[in-house]
């Protein structure tokens, strides 16, 4: 079942909580991604960066990283490693993986140019994220 399977009406993201400024740090990475795609976007606020499923997750999605106010696809991240598409499919399952186990993390919305976005502040999706990155 994907989080966007069925509409879901999550609580609004408090304005003044930790969270939200995180999400603020990347509000101007977040709008250009936004002006990229259509799909629904799902971000996790990780240390210092956010990871962003986009699509509909676990089933169809790709991820992006926004790291010093800069938006890289994974795919694009791991063609430029040189990764093998076997290797690029397997890590792709390790996101499909991850986001399965924490399905039932608290998830919130909130707007950003007038967009919904989903807003997952998931410490160990974001672990689990970053690992399978960082195993590039």
């Amino acid at each position: 079942m994907g989080l966007f399977s069925k509409k879901v009406d999550y609580p609004e993201l408090g304005a003044d909580s930790p969270v939200a400024k995180q999400i603020n740090e990347v509000e101007e990475p977040l709008k250009t991604l936004m002006g990229q795609v259509s799909d629904p976007l799902e971000v996790i606020p990780a240390d210092g960066q956010a990871y962003v499923f986009i699509g509909k997750p676990p089933k169809k999605f790709g991820v992006a990283v926004i790291d010093s106010g800069e938006v890289q696809s994974f795919v694009a991240a791991a063609k430029e490693k040189g990764l093998e598409p076997v290797k690029i499919q397997r890590l792709n399952e390790q996101f499909r993986d991850a986001y399965v186990q924490n399905q039932d993390a608290q998830r919130y919305k909130t707007s950003i140019a007038g967009k919904e976005i989903v807003v997952t502040p998931c410490a160990e999706l974001a672990r689990e994220v970053t690992q399978i990155m960082g195993s590039m």
